[in-house]
């Protein structure tokens, strides 16, 4: 007797979810699937289909990319985020190695290309099922979704670094090159810029990447910065640059007031497009610098304020006495020149010049019979004078982020030699910032009046510096000094009577226009 032929086991019934606007093929859609042991819920929108999605389960999504209102690709990150496993296939005019790679890179299960057949529906039927019966019941996460996602959980660490950022005290232009680095390490570019305008219009610039790319994209950012500007900071943007083909990315960075940034990426066409998960994460990037930058100069402002209170302060004890008259003031603005002889940076100019500012603050706390006695101090009263430096230093500790300047006001007492004070340290032992607060400290003494000598010329004084090298001054610090043009000398020696004839704030502007 023969033996009986096994069965044949029915195909799996799978609910299908297919998406177009185009009737025709939504109709053959729905044809081929219901004839292939499916059930079939039909949606002739994004739209629609989203609300299907959030109602009921499937175990296939097919879906056209292009049409109006949200597309294929919206839809897919909708049916990834709710329901990982959900197998979505796009539908393409376009069957192209960028279209596919486009797609499948966002998690797509595989893409059909119009025109396609009731055989290809089969075949891919066939291949989810076994994958289905493979993996019990589901289909495994593609590659390319594993990859995205991964990417959104480095672009969330990102957003989080930045955040931080606002809290290590870093200046603007510091912090702007940081974000620049952590966005270029998560979304790769051939070239990359932030460019920031301030409250009073001025713009500034951090950029990476090459020369001429960058100059392009600065070009065309600020031709249209307006029209950018205007999409308050709601969607990515794309930039127009001209000459060889670029993709560009931009996102606004909100501002307070007057003050706005943009943030844009550029890719050569070799190295191919941005994706919009890409596109996403750049708006998140900007819109977390804005609430940064915003901490950042509100902290600025704080900051900015106090050490003028300060200034101010030191300015009108100074100004009580005419031997004093202006001496911090012309202090800072000496030890400024050096630093730019010293090929300092922008930034570390001003906290020369406020450590200078602030190098005598421990003497507001000695007696003024002590500070213009006219004759020889006793070792007692000398010892108080002394004090000054550590003084100074002790009322700045708790101001965290001028801990550079309490440096420069702790030690600029020292000699080169080891023979100063408070610490007695040598050399190159002592920080740079309070080698040159010295220079500028002990040129000024010794140009101005007080009440045991009378001031020495500019050259002579100058002759002095030159004397007390590799003793008394750093010789790399006093040569730079001494490179300073003697009518700048000049004019700085003669501060005092603007100081007192203005206001504190004069200070820092006279400081920056030189």
């Amino acid at each position: 007797m023969a033996a009986a032929a096994p069965l044949a086991v029915a195909p799996e019934v799978l609910r299908v979810l297919v998406v177009d606007d185009n009737a025709s093929l939504l109709r053959f859609l729905v044809s081929a699937f219901s004839a292939n042991g499916c059930t079939v819920t039909q949606a002739a929108a994004a739209e629609q289909a989203l609300a299907l999605i959030n109602e009921q389960s499937f175990d296939l999504v097919v879906s056209d990319i292009k049409m109006p209102g949200l597309s294929g690709l919206d839809l897919l990150r909708a049916v990834k985020g709710k329901e990982p496993a959900t197998p979505v296939v796009l539908i393409t005019g376009n069957p192209s190695v960028n279209s596919a790679v486009f797609g499948l890179r966002h998690g797509a299960y595989d893409y059909l290309p119009k025109p396609f057949s009731i055989r290809e529906v089969q075949e891919l039927l066939a291949r989810i099922r076994a994958d289905r019966q493979r993996w019990d019941g589901q289909v495994p996460l593609p590659a390319g979704l594993t990859e995205e996602l991964s990417r959104r959980q480095a672009g969330v660490e990102v957003m989080f670094r930045i955040g931080d950022l606002a809290l290590q005290g870093l200046e603007t232009s510091a912090f702007m090159d940081e974000v620049l680095r952590l966005v270029g390490q998560s979304i790769k570019n051939d070239a990359a810029l932030v460019l920031l305008r301030d409250e009073q219009g001025a713009f500034s610039c951090s950029q990476q990447g090459a020369g001429p790319l960058v100059t392009r994209l600065l070009t065309s950012l600020q031709r249209s910065f307006k029209e950018m500007i205007a999409a308050g900071g709601r969607e990515t943007l794309g930039v127009a640059t001209g000459g060889e083909p670029l993709d560009t990315i931009a996102a606004v960075i909100p501002g307070v007031g007057q003050s706005m940034g943009i943030v844009c990426l550029a890719r050569e066409s070799a190295t191919g497009g941005f994706l919009p998960d890409e596109r996403d994460m750049l708006l998140g990037y900007a819109q977390t610098t804005a609430v940064a930058l915003q901490k950042l100069i509100l902290r600025e402002n704080v900051e900015r304020n106090l050490v003028d209170t300060i200034t101010a302060f030191v300015n009108a004890i100074e100004s009580k006495d005419r031997y004093l008259k202006g001496h911090s003031a012309r202090v800072a603005l000496y030890a400024a020149e050096i630093a730019q002889m010293l090929g300092m940076t922008s930034d570390m100019v001003e906290v020369v010049r406020r450590g200078a500012m602030l190098h005598d603050l421990g003497k507001l706390s000695i007696m003024d019979t002590i500070l213009r006695k006219p004759d020889r101090l006793t070792a007692e009263e000398f010892t108080i004078i002394k004090s000054h430096p550590v003084v100074g230093a002790k009322i700045l500790e708790p101001l965290r982020f001028l801990a550079r300047e309490t440096c420069a006001v702790r030690h600029h007492h020292e000699r080169f030699d080891g023979t100063g004070y408070p610490d007695g340290l040598r050399g190159e032992d002592i920080p740079l910032l309070a080698r040159v607060v010295t220079v500028a400290d002990v040129f000024d003494a010794i140009t101005s009046n007080r009440p045991y000598r009378t001031a020495l010329a500019l050259d002579e004084a100058r002759g002095e510096i030159a004397r007390g090298v590799g003793s008394h001054f750093d010789p790399a610090v006093a040569d730079a000094f001494l490179r300073v043009p003697l009518p700048r000398l000049e004019e700085i020696n003669r501060y005092y009577e603007t100081l007192t004839s203005g206001s504190a704030s004069d200070t820092p502007a006279l400081a920056e226009a030189h």
